[in-house]
Order: C-alpha cells, then sequence, then structure tokens
C-alpha cells in the first residue's frame, strides 16, 4: 500500500474541532444580537439569574402599583371636577339670591321654583360616578349618594339643625392603599357638612321662599357652603398631587430598575455585531485551512 497524502489527519481535526467550537460561539452570538439580551433563559446567566429575578419583580411590583395609582387618580380628578360644577353651582345661587331680595310676592315664587330646580341639579352632581362607581357616596357601590325625596329628610323641622337624612352612601371613605401602607383618601362623601349646608338652604327656601327670615338663614347657608366647597376642591386636588406624585416616583424607580435589569442581561448590539463578523471571518480562514489540508498529496512532492 502506498501512501499518498501527508499525515495532516491531527490537524485537519483539531481545526473542525476549532470551528465546531466557532460555530457555536458565533450562533450565540447571533442569538444575542437577535434578542438583544445575553441570555434568553435564566440559566444561562449564572449566578445573576437571582439578582435579575429581584429587579424584575421590584418593576412588576411598582407597575402594577402604578396602575392602580393612575385608576384612583382618575377617580379623584373626576371628583374635583365635579365639586367644581357643585362650586359654579352655589356660586350661581349666591348671586341668584342676591339679586332677589325684595321681598316681593313675585320673587317669593321665583325662589321657591328655583330652590326646586337648585336642589335637583345638587341631587345629580352628587350622583355623578365614574365607570358606575359613585364619586360621593364612599365605599358604597350598590346605591346612588343622595336621596333628597327620602322620608327621613325634612331640614324644615329645625332650620338650625344639620340634618344628613339624604345621604345614603357608605360611612367609609374610598381610599388607595400603596404596596407599603401608605393611604390616600380619593373620595369626599355628599354627606359633607359643605353639601349638607347647600341642600338644607334649598329645601328651607322651596318651602318657605316668603319668610324673611327663612330667606336670610338660607342666604348665610349657601354663602357658607361655597367657602366650604372650594375648601373641598383644593384637599381633593392636593390628593390628586400626591397620587400624581407617587406615580411619577415609581416611574423613575421603574426605569432605574429596567435600566439596571438591561445591563444585567443586555447585550451591546453593535459590540455584538462587529462579533459576529469577526468571528464569520475566522470561520472561513478556518474552513479555507482545512479544505487545503484536505487535498495534500504526498505524491505532489516527489
Amino acid at each position: 500500500m502506498s501512501v499518498t497524502r501527508i499525515a495532516t489527519f491531527a490537524h485537519t481535526q483539531s481545526m473542525v474541532s476549532a470551528s465546531l467550537k466557532l460555530q457555536a460561539q458565533m450562533a450565540k452570538v447571533q442569538e444575542q444580537e437577535a434578542s438583544g439580551l445575553k441570555s434568553t433563559s435564566l440559566g444561562g446567566l449564572g449566578t445573576d439569574a437571582a439578582r435579575l429575578l429581584r429587579l424584575q419583580s421590584q418593576s412588576t411590583r411598582l407597575a402594577a402599583e402604578n396602575a392602580s395609582a393612575s385608576d384612583a387618580l382618575s377617580f379623584a380628578e373626576a371628583a374635583y371636577a365635579a365639586i367644581g360644577d357643585i362650586s359654579d353651582l352655589a356660586t350661581g345661587i349666591l348671586a341668584q339670591l342676591a339679586a332677589l331680595n325684595s321681598g316681593s310676592a313675585e320673587d317669593a315664587d321665583l325662589v321657591a321654583s328655583y330652590a326646586s330646580q337648585w336642589l335637583e341639579d345638587l341631587g345629580s352632581m352628587l350622583n355623578a360616578d365614574l365607570g358606575g362607581v359613585s364619586l360621593f357616596a364612599g365605599e358604597a357601590l350598590d346605591r346612588a349618594a343622595v336621596d333628597f325625596s327620602d322620608a327621613d329628610y325634612d331640614p324644615t323641622l329645625d332650620p338650625d339643625a344639620a340634618d344628613f337624612a339624604y345621604y345614603q352612601g357608605s360611612d367609609e371613605a374610598r381610599t388607595w392603599t400603596s404596596a407599603d401602607g401608605t393611604e390616600i383618601p380619593i373620595s369626599v362623601s355628599a354627606g359633607d357638612p359643605a353639601f349638607e349646608k347647600l341642600a338644607r338652604a334649598l329645601s328651607l327656601l322651596a318651602a318657605s321662599p316668603d319668610d324673611a327670615a327663612t330667606s336670610t338663614k338660607a342666604y348665610d347657608l349657601v354663602q357658607e357652603a361655597v367657602s366650604e366647597i372650594g375648601v373641598l376642591q383644593e384637599t381633593v386636588s392636593g390628593r390628586a398631587s400626591a397620587l400624581q406624585d407617587r406615580v411619577d416616583r415609581n416611574t423613575a424607580k421603574i426605569d432605574i430598575l429596567d435600566g439596571l435589569a438591561a445591563d444585567l442581561n443586555g447585550v451591546d448590539l453593535a459590540e455584538a455585531a462587529v462579533l459576529v463578523v469577526q468571528q464569520q471571518t475566522q470561520l472561513e480562514a478556518l474552513y479555507s485551512t482545512i479544505s487545503t489540508l484536505s487535498s495534500l498529496s504526498l505524491l505532489k512532492y516527489l
């Protein structure tokens, strides 16, 4: 048997083994380049896996808190707008009462008519809801906030005493609670003294529009209501601001956590692209060398 080839087998096998390893490395880098991740599985991160899980868990928790805080913020903003409408109504009533102060029978008839309509308007505003959830009934979900036709409601029995019998909601305020236990009230009760004074004034005017003492009492009550409703609106505004601040802080934390997670499991795409090209060049060189070795013949050198 004649020997026709140089003993290149060992060299060829070594280069084939090197090319296979390089192919595996290049496949990994290509996968990283495509996904933007060092590894698509936690197992590929080694000891960094636990840290990545912690970062992702914290980010997820804050994102969930932000979702609930955003819902609460929408509720608070809707309540703020509704209180603004009631404030406008009360301010308009005060101006009308100031104009209708002659005490004539004609004025009395107008006041009675207006008072009934104003009370109806107030009831509609206090029964406003957001997505079916009452803005002014506290935690109550199955009923309207007020009913001025309730049989137990009759402020004329004692014009100087507050009468909250019209309120149909819950005594518990609607609140938003954060993951760390922080509570922010987001509802205002229709049973608040500010609304009670306005309702009482209108009820008194509707019942006794021609009584001078009643008219004076009602005017004073509306005046107090206007001031107190303004305070309520500022209170709700402050709560909405607190919720927005919470959302903003959480968003900043989420950005930091996601950035840390990206650094932990992210790749530099530009660097990965360069590495792929380098590995392709190396692989082509290996293939060329293997091909050359495979074609060598001893006869060429004899």
